[in-house]
């Protein structure tokens, strides 16, 4: 079948499209001042598109990204276009797709495409969101990297007929794996898009939009999905279990994944059928990770007894994760180390007088990280010296805040800390000046202070290193189990008793020979 060199597009009366759409364009780049050469280079990419859509009998109004990518990728065998296909053979293909792509927007313009026409709107959003971040005191290397990241999510979102309001997690995906073709500076298309340079900055501007109301947005933070089915089992903990926000969401996702092992009937439940479900979840799991689930069972299953879904000696169905309780000795580092760790801060930069605050209210008080990340101003006494905590299970306790480390949150409120509305103590250092989102943050932050200071390949690499270390350090000096108990808030004599095996040498002192061993 032969083809002629210019296409035979033949646009019906009422489609809109201009009789001669090449000389259209062609127009419409003069007006615009382009050169000669540049609108012959132009008018030949557009001729060549024109060709490809009669080939394949595309019409003009479903084209949009995954046109111009086929279009592309595509075997040329169009009529006529032998020097255009040696150079889609040989170029990087953006300098040949650009007569495609102005053709496709001239188009657009002139109202023959249609488009969700959210383009502009939403490039001006991205000014307004640009400028608040500037205001919050982002650097502007950052500024250029957001509005380029999320302009390039609102080209192709255009280019793929897709509008904002619609963009969920599954879209973010389709975005990072496209096949590149959107006109501007980004990247090129030999190069692999990166996940972190876009999501992070596109989600937050989707937050923005969401809180200012402009457009209705869905919203993409994990935290806030959840399975509807597990919400009276999570209000069921917060009213009658007492524990954070964080615990319940582990504990319904847990249950959640019981329920798909054990059907969603709660009627059905026998004792059998939990005890094959719960072996079959513990294989290949950890020890914690099998006790938390066992723990979840039986929580689950006494929320379901208490509204009657089911019998209450379902719960003795659940079998014991094997653990050998105290088996394992808690890890800790010197005294010496733990002073080396907090000296390596460098205290001329906010970072550092932030690090050095946070290391040594937990080697001086035995903090977890979380109570960190929860820590107010207003929860410090600095008239009687105190320091309010609210650790497990809401319960606050005062504990007395010791000089250096005193000194250090005083340094660091009235020398690093950001002046913001927000009243925790320790914000991030970097804008937007929020708090820690978790307590990963601050395992972050032990982390890198421990491998300044040449302790890599201690462990437990987090806050909880400095806290069992504290109680070792107590232990040593000859403080009692109840002062060492108080001092770690913990609710029962037995949690503390782990720390009494960290005297190695009082354990020799009273350890027996073992039989059959060596005399």
């Amino acid at each position: 079948m032969n083809h002629p060199t210019t296409p035979a597009v033949r646009p019906e009366a009422d489609s809109g499209l201009p009789s001669d759409i090449l000389g259209a364009l062609v127009e419409h780049l003069r007006a615009a001042g382009l050169t000669a050469r540049r609108i012959r280079a132009l008018r030949l990419g557009a001729q060549h598109f024109l060709a490809w859509l009669d080939l394949w009998s595309i019409p003009f109004e479903p084209v949009d990204d995954a046109v111009l990518c086929a279009f592309r990728r595509h075997d040329c065998r169009c009529s006529g276009m032998k020097g255009e296909r040696h150079k889609m053979l040989t170029s990087d293909k953006r300098g040949f797709m650009t007569g495609a792509l102005k053709l496709v927007q001239f188009l657009e313009d002139e109202g023959c495409i249609a488009h969700p026409g959210e383009l502009d709107a939403n490039l001006h959003h991205l000014d307004d969101f640009i400028a608040r971040c500037a205001s919050q005191g982002y650097r502007t290397d950052a500024l250029c990297s957001y509005r380029s990241s999320c302009k390039h999510i609102l080209i192709w979102l255009h280019r793929s007929r897709l509008s904002i309001g619609d963009v969920d997690a599954q879209t973010l995906e389709r975005f990072l794996l496209h096949d590149c073709v959107c006109p501007g500076p980004f990247e090129s298309p030999r190069q692999r898009l990166s996940g972190s340079r876009y999501d992070y900055p596109f989600r937050s501007f989707l937050r923005y939009l969401e809180g200012t109301g402009k457009v209705p947005v869905r919203s993409l933070t994990a935290d806030t999905v959840s399975d509807p089915a597990m919400e009276p089992f999570g209000t069921w903990l917060r009213r009658h279990r007492g524990i954070g926000e964080k615990s319940i969401r582990r504990h319904t996702r847990l249950a959640a994944t019981l329920v798909a092992e054990l059907g969603p009937d709660p009627r059905t439940y026998d004792a059998a059928g939990i005890r094959e479900a719960l072996l079959r979840l513990y294989a290949g799991a950890s020890e914690s990770h099998a006790r938390t689930l066992a723990c979840t069972t039986r929580m689950y299953l006494r929320h379901l007894a208490a509204n009657g879904a089911c019998s209450p000696s379902l719960m003795g169905a659940v079998p014991n994760a094997i653990t050998w309780r105290l088996a394992s000795l808690p890890r800790y580092i010197a005294p010496e180390a733990v002073e080396d760790v907090i000296a390596c801060c460098d205290v001329t930069k906010p970072a550092g007088l932030r690090d050095r605050a946070i290391l040594l209210l937990l080697a001086r008080l035995a903090l977890r990280a979380g109570d960190i990340v929860a820590l107010r101003l207003e929860d410090i006494d600095w008239r009687n010296a105190l320091v309010r905590v609210c650790g497990k299970s809401k319960r606050q306790e005062c504990l007395p805040l010791p000089q250096d480390a005193g000194d250090a949150v005083l340094a660091y409120i009235e020398r690093a800390r950001p002046r913001v509305v927000d009243d925790r103590v320790f914000l991030r250092v970097r804008a937007p000046h929020r708090c820690f989102a978790s307590s990963n943050s601050i395992t972050s932050i032990v982390i890198y202070a421990l491998k300044r200071a040449g302790l890599e390949d201690a462990r437990p690499q987090g806050a909880y290193l400095f806290r069992h270390s504290a109680a070792t350090g107590l232990l040593r000096s000859g403080q009692s189990l109840e002062v060492i108990s108080a001092v770690l808030r913990h609710r029962s004599m037995d949690t503390t008793a782990i720390y009494a095996k960290t005297d190695k040498p009082m354990l020799l002192e009273v350890a027996q020979p073992w039989i059959g061993g060596p005399s």
